[in-house]
Order: structure tokens, then sequence, then C-alpha cells
């Protein structure tokens, strides 16, 4: 149905940009959505401003460094190992065959790192390529000083998660790969796949049992995986392949039930980090996506 209220419209097209700063601001869809109506009840109320799509990045990212604080305080309590909430369709459209690293889970887990501001102006410069003048004005800092928090938030993520080309075929052809090895059920082939640093994150929540620490042990990743398979095995389930945070993934479904989404980071043609999404709460985009 189209959109008669210009004011109305003219918030709408600028829906896609807003939902992009506000789920990379904040890490969780459901999230992002309540900052994005807030600032519509905000643009409702308003009267015409000389740039909407300054305002409203502005109160968008003003609303998302005030959820950030009660956002940290909540992940300090969190039960288990955290993760992002999965983005199932991205929200800035990838070049053809390129996997977004600016959605990546990796990337998110390293955002997380960064103080609020500087995550605002990381995200608003090198993502969304926002000048310094006009990342002054949204963060209410001088430009000097948003020259170095970003500076230093650059930094921090080059040197957490140094930029690696992976394409969306390389990423399938592990991900393949990494699931063939595992119903094999032989080490050799399954570690061969992993890099040194490889880790493995499960997200349960407390609400669905995961591995409660970080694994980084190849061996103890391997041995777990092939267990977890061959455990399935004996049960009805199935594979879906699917797409999320910018990249390849698969969902787990035993008896019908959606029960894991997985994802791989991918360093230099190895697994460099295994992504398992368990907590229930966190699985609903997915099944609303199917409805």
């Amino acid at each position: 149905m189209a959109i008669t209220d210009p004011h109305a419209a003219e918030f709408e097209s600028h829906r896609d940009l807003l939902m992009g700063v506000a789920y990379r601001m904040l890490g969780s869809v459901s999230d992002a959505e309540d900052m994005v109506q807030e600032a519509w009840l905000r643009w409702r109320d308003t009267g015409s401003v000389e740039s909407p799509r300054a305002w409203l990045v502005r109160t968008v990212s003003r609303l998302c460094l005030d959820r950030l604080k009660s956002a940290r305080v909540q992940r300090e309590h969190y039960y288990g190992t955290w993760l992002p909430e999965p983005l199932v369709d991205s929200l800035a459209e990838p070049p053809s065959g390129v996997v977004d690293e600016s959605v990546s889970i990796a990337l998110m887990l390293v955002l997380e790192k960064l103080t609020p501001t500087e995550r605002a102006g990381f995200l608003l410069h090198d993502v969304f390529g926002y000048s310094f003048d006009e990342i002054a004005g949204i963060l209410e800092k001088s430009e000097p000083a948003c020259r170095k928090l970003v500076s230093r938030a650059r930094e921090r993520v080059r040197a957490e998660k140094p930029r690696f080309a992976a394409t969306q075929a390389e990423h399938e052809d592990l991900l393949h790969r990494f699931m063939t090895a595992c119903r094999g059920g032989e080490m050799e082939p399954l570690m061969h796949l992993f890099s040194e640093g490889v880790a493995l994150y499960s997200d349960g929540g407390g609400k669905a049992t995961a591995v409660p620490k970080i694994l980084s042990d190849p061996d103890v990743i391997a041995r777990f995986f092939i267990r977890i398979v061959q455990d399935l095995e004996a049960r009805y389930y199935e594979l879906r392949p699917t797409h999320f945070n910018g990249a390849p993934g698969v969902l787990f479904l035993v008896g019908g039930t959606l029960v894991t989404a997985l994802s791989l980071d991918i360093r230099e043609g190895k697994i460099h980090a295994i992504y398992g999404h368990r907590n229930p709460d966190k699985l609903r985009e997915f099944l609303r996506r199917e409805r």
C-alpha cells in the first residue's frame, strides 16, 4: 500500500538506513526495531527539518547510545557466551558474491569491546561514510575528538578483526566440508579445516544447552562436533542452508524444531571461529521469516 502522507513517506525512505545503523550499534534486531520505532514517534511529532536524513540518523544514533549503556549491564549478567542476534537478511546489500563484513558476527563481537561513542563513530565513518563534521554533530563532540575516537576504534578493530576477502562461495565450500567431515567422524579431515586460533562460541542464554565458555582447543572442538553430529544421526534431523549476518550458514532442525543456527568466520581459507546460536529467543527471526 502506497504511503500518501509525505511526512511518513520521508521517514520510510530512510527506514533501511536507520535499521542498518541501529542493528550495527546494538547487535539486536528487536532492539534496533524499537529504536527505529521510537525515532518514528519523534519524527511524527516533528515539523519540517532542513535535512530529514541527518535528523533521523542523529536521533537513532543518540537513542542507541542510551540503549547501549543498559545493554552492557544486561550482557554482564548474561548466562554463558553472548552472541549478537542473527540478522537474517542483510540490511545493506553486499556486492555480488562477497561476504558483508559490516554485519559479520566476528566484527559485531569486536564492536562490543569498544565504548558506545567509539562504536558509533567507527560505524558512522567507516561503514556509512559520514564526515567527521557530521559525526561531531551526532555525538555532540568536537571534530578533533571524533577523529581521535574513530582512529582509536579503527586500530582496535583492525587488531582483532583483520580484513580477509572471503567470498560467499568460500564460505559455502568450507561449511559443506566442515559438515561432511563431522559426518565422517574422522579427526584429521576436520582438523585440517581449522586455523591455529580456531574457537567455538555457543550461545544458549541459559534457555538451551550450550557450551558455557568459549572453546579454543582444536582437538576438543573437533571431537565435540563429531559427537554432536553422530548423536543427531540417531534422530530425525534436517540441515537447512540459510544466510545471515552477511554470510552463508546452516540451520539444524530436530524433529522439525529449529535448535541451532551455525555460521563460520573464515580467514585465509581456514575456519577461524564457529558460531552456534541456540538461545531460542535469538532463533525467532528465522521462524518469523518463514511465515
